[in-house]
């Protein structure tokens, strides 16, 4: 998983049509918003911050992206 340059979730979210998500962590009870980009092979999205409840309780949203994304994302992967 990569976190991009993009440092507003907003600019990103509306870039990519993704939907932000808040609410509550079922486990603690604490507020949780998707707010941080991030890039995965064909996907970008936003995750909530670890807020303590383990990767599990950790909130994400994403969706696909085109294929010359997918394409850069596996030379970058082959680079390394």
């Amino acid at each position: 998983m990569l976190f991009p340059l993009e440092t507003d979730y907003l600019t990103w979210a509306n870039k990519y049509d993704i939907r932000v998500e808040s609410g509550e962590c079922s486990k603690c009870g604490n507020s949780v918003i998707t707010n941080l980009p991030f890039a995965f092979e064909g996907y970008r999205g936003l995750k909530s911050e670890d807020h303590g409840c383990g990767e599990k309780y950790t909130w994400k949203t994403f969706v696909p992206v085109g294929e010359d994304e997918k394409s850069t994302w596996k030379n970058i992967a082959s680079s390394m």
